[in-house]
């Protein structure tokens, strides 16, 4: 559940966010809880299941952030954990992965997302405590496009090739990063998340061509 850190609580946002737990046993139940297709030959089940849990812990880190109602500082503590979510799937495909393409694409978005945790946590030790303002619109977008991109994740048919499977999903998680960096620019001030916003935006936009052409010419092959 999404926590704000003063008195007033927006009691519709927050229920959205405590059924989370609640959508994937669900989830479960509709796909017969055969541990994400157990008896289904065409899918690699062990590397779906890393996959699946790295998708809910980087979505329960993110609604675990307390919102300060300051733009800048939302952004930011919310963007750190939805790299690490991309750093987790990155290295698991690493353990899974045989393609040296997306192997590549792999290191790249680690080393991208580490530089951009490092940034964002830097604009948060610079920019001292968080300056609230009247943006509940602000949260409700982030909720939107949060829950766009888990909905998107979620909806994604595995296959028997990670590398495959790796590539449609960081495109989804990249396309979450580029909704939320537009969020930022809208009601963001401070100029060096604003500029991080941009980063992002520019960076993930180039990775997502990167990753549809991967997926285009390899296909799941395996």
């Amino acid at each position: 559940m999404r926590k704000i850190s003063f008195g007033v609580l927006d009691l519709p946002f927050l229920m959205r966010f405590s059924t989370l737990k609640l959508v994937v046993v669900l989830f479960c139940i509709v796909t017969s809880c055969n541990d994400l297709g157990e008896n289904d030959p065409a899918i690699n089940n062990a590397f779906m299941a890393e996959m699946e849990a790295a998708r809910v812990k980087m979505m329960e880190d993110m609604n675990a952030v307390t919102m300060t109602m300051d733009p800048d500082v939302d952004f930011a503590n919310m963007m750190i954990p939805h790299h690490q979510g991309s750093i987790d799937m990155a290295n698991i495909l690493l353990k899974f992965g045989e393609h040296p393409e997306a192997l590549e694409l792999a290191r790249g978005a680690m080393e991208a997302d580490q530089e951009s945790q490092n940034r964002l946590r830097q604009f948060l030790e610079e920019h001292g405590d968080p300056v609230p303002q009247a943006v509940h619109d602000f949260m409700e977008e982030m909720d939107i496009v949060m829950m766009k991109m888990d909905e998107s994740m979620k909806a994604m048919h595995y296959t028997i090739d990670p590398d495959y499977d790796f590539a449609e999903m960081m495109i989804h998680h990249h396309q979450g990063a580029i909704d939320m960096s537009r969020v930022e620019f809208k009601y963001g001030e401070a100029e060096m998340a604003l500029e991080e916003a941009k980063r992002i935006i520019e960076h993930q936009e180039k990775e997502i061509i990167e990753l549809a052409r991967f997926r285009s010419k390899h296909g799941p092959s395996r």
